[in-house]
């Protein structure tokens, strides 16, 4: 069920390698930011506990953590040297005392059952060794009435010019993969570049 090898490391521990993804992705952060935070704010959400699981340089949750000023919010991942640029940044938007950044494995979130009001996953499931483990984690840190959006990309003829679109899941993949996991039910969606999930 899963797609071609991946073209880098699981974890981006190199930090020049750390650099150079987080100036070419920063501006998709920034649009999942914008679009989860239209979203969340359709569906009444206004305060609360997020959680990104994945959350590399922390792009997204700082744009969230700008726009949801009484919430709180915590990033999770392995990679140090993003951690590094996550913390960096959130300190500069004089948002280090609402936004946590801290090294742990998706697969073991260390918090407590039922903690979040919110939770992220984006750009995560066709990288981590276990994906229904960590699905099953996000379950595990959702409150019963949370809010969840996940995110990844979608296996197609793109990955003839971008390789790393080669590793990820096709819709149909995604849906048989979350099958077999806890999570709760939810809405699928596709577009040209990535599969989505709602709950």
């Amino acid at each position: 069920m899963r797609g071609c090898p991946l073209t880098h490391d699981r974890v981006f521990d190199d930090r020049d390698f750390a650099d150079r993804y987080f100036k070419k992705h920063q501006k998709m952060a920034e649009r999942f930011g914008r679009e989860y935070a239209k979203k969340l704010m359709s569906l009444g959400f206004g305060k609360g506990r997020v959680l990104d699981v994945g959350c590399g340089f922390g792009g997204t949750i700082i744009y969230l953590a700008e726009t949801f000023p009484d919430s709180e919010f915590a990033g999770i991942d392995l990679s140090e040297p993003l951690l590094q640029i996550a913390e960096q940044t959130a300190s500069s938007a004089k948002l280090s005392e609402r936004v946590r950044f801290e090294k742990a494995d998706v697969q073991q979130i260390p918090y407590e059952n039922d903690d979040f009001h919110v939770i992220l996953n984006i750009n995560m499931v066709h990288l981590v060794e276990d994906p229904v483990t960590m699905l099953n984690e996000i379950e595990r840190v959702l409150i019963p009435n949370g809010l969840l959006f996940i995110a990844d990309i979608r296996r197609s003829w793109i990955g003839i010019i971008e390789k790393e679109f080669k590793a990820g899941l096709t819709l149909s993949e995604a849906q048989k993969l979350f099958g077999k996991s806890n999570l709760r039910d939810g809405s699928f969606s596709s577009s040209f570049l990535w599969w989505r999930f709602e709950a």
